[in-house]
């Protein structure tokens, strides 16, 4: 399958509601970073690209990383959309007579979201209790690897310096590519203007329906919350069911020690509780 469409704007720029797009013009298997989610083969991929692109990272080893690795992850995608965009100039060389479409929002209403929807959801006590503990534990890469993403994208070491970082790289961004991609493979889209502009670039018709509007900010951030509060619920289960048996064992070994070395303690609460019992019985009868 050829990749035809690469989707490069950053996360956060309308970037579900093209990949949407992409599908109901015709394009299959359009990669969005929901895949990922239940892809292990694809955070595996991603990390190794990491390393190989962003020298920031303590992990970077500047190893070759071309087509076939990419392949690994797109080779049955026709487009391209979301977590691209953080490989992008990596993408153009490696899918060069792919069509490259820019989506651009006002600098500060991109912050907003990326505050909202994607730092505070990937750090902060939920995610740092999945990421750190459960996910380590079970074997989990996909919250790591995403960290490692955003960190050496941004060219940070941590996310108070991602934040401070992230109008200046989203700059960068759309410099780099505008200056690498030829005027015939690139276009500048705003969602607002719809389907015309779109479909006249792919050489498309026009659908005889809305342009698509998916993954509000809103949305996104109460669906991510529920997620996280379920998953830490059914963990906080297991880990619950797991610890009874050692829960158990413990508080029986205690009392244990507790009643040897307070016998005569524990026979006066017996004898009151026998006592107590006796009272009870005539109500029985």
């Amino acid at each position: 399958m050829q990749m035809q469409v690469l989707s490069l704007g950053m996360t956060r720029t309308a970037s579900a509601s093209i990949t949407q797009a992409l599908t109901i013009l015709g394009y299959k298997n359009v990669h969005h970073g929901i895949q990922a989610i239940s892809n292990p083969n694809d955070w595996e991929t991603f990390s190794r690209a990491s390393d190989a692109f962003f020298p920031t990272l303590p992990t970077y080893n500047g190893k070759p990383f071309g087509r076939s690795d990419w392949d690994r992850v797109f080779g049955q995608c026709e487009g391209v959309t979301d977590m691209g965009s953080f490989f992008a100039l990596p993408l153009i060389d490696a899918y060069p007579d792919a069509k490259v479409i820019l989506v651009e929002r006002d600098i500060e209403s991109w912050y907003a979201s990326m505050e909202e929807a994607i730092f505070s959801t990937t750090w902060g006590w939920r995610a740092d209790l999945i990421i750190n503990v459960f996910g380590r534990l079970m074997g989990l890469t996909g919250g790591l690897t995403i960290r490692k993403i955003m960190l050496g994208y941004y060219e940070a070491r941590n996310v108070s310096e991602m934040r401070s970082k992230a109008r200046d790289r989203y700059r960068r961004h759309y410099a780099e590519i505008r200056a690498s991609v030829p005027a015939d493979r690139l276009l500048d889209y705003d969602v607002k203007t719809g389907w015309e502009p779109l479909c006249a670039f792919l050489g498309k018709p026009v659908p005889d329906v809305p342009f698509p509007q998916a993954n509000k900010r809103k949305e996104h951030v109460a669906r991510v919350r529920a997620k996280q509060d379920m998953f830490l619920k059914a963990m906080g289960k297991r880990t619950f069911r797991m610890a009874m048996p050692w829960i158990l064992a413990s508080s029986a070994v205690a009392v244990g020690i507790w009643s040897y070395q307070n016998q005569e303690r524990v026979a006066m609460l017996l004898a009151g509780f026998e006592a107590w019992v006796r009272t009870l019985k005539p109500a029985w009868k």
